[in-house]
């Protein structure tokens, strides 16, 4: 009996080493180089798996790291990290994919996050809970907003949507208060019913025979029509020649041109309305849509129309200047005199 419980001491020990040596042989390395932490994916592609406090003020997303090319953000990479201030995407030029909860729970996470089109894939809740983020550029090549992606974002005030967007998840813009508006592209042909949920504030700018039209309908969500109204194709002007056209050239001489200049009456100095990006002599939701698509590269008008948008009198139109137009639009206070007559 003795030797019987010998042996099998002494297969468990075996089987122990065995499950131990696989573990360390399997086991996920973690390199660091530059402030920033990863794992191999391949020879020549790795996943960013974290960075120093030191670098994360901001944090910029690299193209590489030791000659390989950073293709990913792991999930969780940087979940709950309350030193991170701001990402910076635009040197990323190689990222494809943003992993699951990567920067949930950020709570000091700020200003705007551009999310560049190179990425083809954003795991869910990678944003969720960042109480402190300003807006989102949506760039990516990926058709989905993830569920719950941005859910909790509280201060989220503006989301710029590009047309690669067919489908947004479940709980992925919901419990974001300040997020008055958001266009949805008319690529769109899903939107989960708790989508928007508890925003009380939302409205959506639709396109005509859209899915997000219906959607906003049968949802009694407040919403604006961007596209015009279908007017009726023009006539085709008579082919016929005239019957009473006249025969002989007409016996009046013309009036002899004045020998002095006429001097024109001075006229009034040019005047527009701050915040009015679309030149219609108003202030609406269609200024910081006209201003979102022309940030995005998807609209363009007349470079000296939209520059009344520029209500920070800063001499470009940026995302701040949609932000505190959509706060006008809210009833919140700002510092600018939007829609308002300002002399040029």
């Amino acid at each position: 009996m003795k030797k019987v419980t010998k042996h099998i001491i002494v297969l468990f020990m075996v089987l122990m080493i065995v499950v131990l040596s696989i573990s360390i042989a399997y086991a996920e390395s973690i390199y660091y180089a530059d402030g920033y932490q990863y794992t191999y994916i391949n020879n020549e592609k790795i996943s960013l798996y974290g960075a120093d406090d030191g670098i994360m003020n901001p944090l910029t997303i690299p193209s590489t790291i030791n000659n390989r090319a950073v293709v990913d953000i792991r999930n969780m990479a940087f979940f709950e990290n309350t030193v991170l201030s701001s990402v910076d995407f635009s040197n990323a030029t190689n990222i494809e994919r943003i992993g699951s909860f990567a920067f949930a729970n950020c709570t000091n996470l700020d200003g705007e996050v551009a999310i560049p089109d190179t990425v083809t894939k954003i795991e869910s809740a990678a944003f969720q809970n960042c109480t402190s983020l300003d807006s989102v550029v949506f760039n990516a090549s990926s058709n989905l907003v993830p569920n719950q992606c941005f859910n909790g974002c509280t201060t989220l005030s503006s989301v710029t949507l590009n047309d690669t967007v067919t489908e947004i998840g479940y709980y992925a813009f919901s419990n974001c208060p300040n997020l008055s508006y958001i266009e949805i592209p008319a690529s769109v042909t899903s939107i989960a019913q708790s989508s928007f949920q508890n925003d009380t504030a939302i409205t959506l700018g639709v396109y005509r025979n859209s899915f997000a039209l219906e959607y906003a309908e049968s949802n009694n969500i407040n919403y604006v029509i961007l596209d015009p109204e279908p007017t009726e194709p023009p006539t085709e002007p008579s082919t016929e020649a005239p019957t009473d056209a006249p025969t002989e050239e007409p016996t009046v001489e013309p009036t002899q041109q004045p020998t002095q200049p006429v001097t024109e009456a001075p006229t009034e100095a040019a005047v527009f309305i701050l915040g009015d990006a679309n030149g219609d002599n108003s202030v609406d939701v269609t200024d910081a849509t006209v201003m979102q698509r022309y940030l995005a590269n998807m609209h363009y008008i007349d470079e000296k129309v939209i520059m009344h948008g520029d209500v920070d009198g800063d001499g470009e139109i940026s995302i701040q200047d949609v932000t505190f137009t959509l706060r006008y639009l809210a009833s919140i206070e700002v510092p600018y005199p939007i829609d308002q007559p300002i002399k040029k």
